[in-house]
């Protein structure tokens, strides 16, 4: 049960920079934060593109690993955990270098790449080298959202009929949040119906319908970014869930019950039970780092593996293939002649690894 050494490459606001923010209460909220913060781990190098980073970096960490280019990092360091904290244009070609370096696990932001192709060719090289891939989908290290999931486990609402979400800041970056989650909740999805809507940034929003294997359907509104919202309302035959809402809001869930109503006769009305379990507050990164360095203690696969990437990604994909189609076209998943119908889509509006419109 040793120490492991770690390192990030991208030392923006989630590699370094959040834990500056007086705003933001529950820290640590960046990859460096959470490594100083664990007791199993230790930060030893970082590495960004822009010199005022690393200063940053070397003024907030106190860290002499410091370094312009990941692949001198990897190849002077003997990291055991790689953080990539970078846009997702790169991210393929970072992990894969980094697990032909010899670390251990990388630990990944989302979303996980440009393509579906990359993110095989993520797995494959993890896979490969023997290496674990976490895909930082943070919401399923959270504390208010993994008592959602027991919530439903339990059959707390009952049977679930039917799922409203919201995802402000585009169909990739927080829709990739919500996607993971939705499967999360409800396993794997089986087709899409969607449309892009059209802004003025690199990552538009959309909007639709997402069917589950299991009969469940979502309604998904990812449209907005003039502030941030990410909310589910999860209706059920016993009753309702409300989770989300405010980002980083005190009040994460609401549940509610069908009961008799006290008004009216012969009805039902829903009442919200306040009665719920005392959640703790804790960083969801810290949570997140911890539960990589168990899984790496126990040789464990983790949740959130790149697989899950790769499924959250190419739900986002199915969005732009039903656009594509005309909007709100039915695409089955698994998508099929990936390279011809995502990938050219994809490149099509795409220049520096962004989706433009």
């Amino acid at each position: 049960m040793g120490i492991y050494k770690t390192g990030i490459v991208g030392l923006g606001r989630m590699g370094n920079l959040f834990d500056r923010d007086p705003l933001i209460k529950n820290k640590p909220a960046s990859h460096a934060g959470c490594y100083q913060a664990c007791d199993r781990t230790e930060l030893v190098a970082g590495c960004d593109l822009l010199s005022e980073r690393v200063n940053d970096f070397k003024t907030d960490r106190n860290v002499t690993g410091l370094y312009n280019d990941y692949k001198e990092m990897l190849d002077k360091e003997e990291l055991d955990i790689l953080s990539i904290c970078t846009h997702n244009d790169s991210h393929k070609d970072i992990c894969v270098y980094a697990a032909n370096s010899g670390v251990k696990a990388i630990f990944c932001e989302k979303p996980m790449a440009l393509s579906i192709k990359e993110c095989e060719d993520m797995i494959k090289s993890c896979k490969d080298n023997n290496v674990m891939l976490l895909i930082d989908h943070t919401r399923r290290f959270d504390h208010s959202f993994n008592y959602v999931k027991q919530l439903i486990d339990q059959g707390r609402i009952g049977e679930i009929h039917k799922v409203d979400s919201y995802a402000t800041v585009g169909l990739l970056n927080g829709g990739s949040h919500l996607f993971d989650l939705l499967r999360y909740y409800f396993g794997d999805a089986e087709w899409v119906s969607g449309k892009i809507i059209p802004d003025e940034s690199s990552d538009p929003g959309g909007c639709g319908i997402v069917g589950f294997k299991n009969g469940v359907h979502v309604t998904l509104d990812s449209r907005w970014r003039d502030y941030c919202y990410f909310k589910l309302d999860i209706m059920g035959s016993k009753g309702v869930i409300k989770a989300g809402g405010m980002i980083r809001s005190d009040k994460q869930v609401q549940l509610f019950h069908a009961q008799r109503s006290q008004s009216e006769s012969g009805i039902f009305e829903l009442t919200e039970e306040h009665d719920l379990v005392s959640l703790q507050v804790k960083s969801p990164y810290l949570n997140a780092v911890e539960y990589l360095v168990s899984c790496l203690d126990r040789n464990q696969r983790p949740i959130s593996s790149g697989y899950d990437g790769k499924a959250s990604l190419e739900l986002a994909m199915a969005f732009y293939e039903s656009d594509r189609l005309g909007g709100y076209h039915k695409v089955l998943l698994p998508l099929k002649n990936i390279e011809k119908k995502v990938l050219a889509r994809q490149t099509s509006f795409t220049k520096d690894g962004n989706i433009l419109r």
